[in-house]
């Protein structure tokens, strides 16, 4: 939809702009991080309303930080996550992570 409100938006600039922030698939070529966040930021960002969806959202989150910490560490602009993944409460990531897996396994 924004290629068609912005002049600026041609295919070669978009495309791979679009495909690097949402799955960081160049791996930090283009962007500098992830296109992730935790439910805090869609609430402040949209009308969304707090719900059973975000403690969904945020294990998903930690879990995909926790999982992927040895690259994020490197990466200045993710740095400061990685270090409130390892500082967290044992048991307030334990139960992030058994959100998220749990989550996973309906998906398959």
């Amino acid at each position: 939809w924004f290629m068609e409100l912005f002049i600026d938006a041609y295919d070669w600039v978009m495309v791979p702009n679009v495909y690097g922030m949402s799955q960081y698939a160049d791996g930090g070529f283009i962007t500098t991080k992830p296109y992730v966040s935790g439910s805090n930021y869609v609430l402040k960002m949209s009308d969304y309303k707090k719900g059973e969806w975000c403690t969904v959202w945020d294990g998903l989150y930690w879990r995909f930080l926790f999982k992927h910490q040895e690259i994020f560490k490197k990466n200045q602009r993710m740095s400061m996550m990685i270090n409130l993944v390892n500082k967290m409460d044992k048991d307030k990531l334990e139960a992030h992570l058994k959100v998220a897996d749990n989550f996973l396994k309906k998906l398959k």
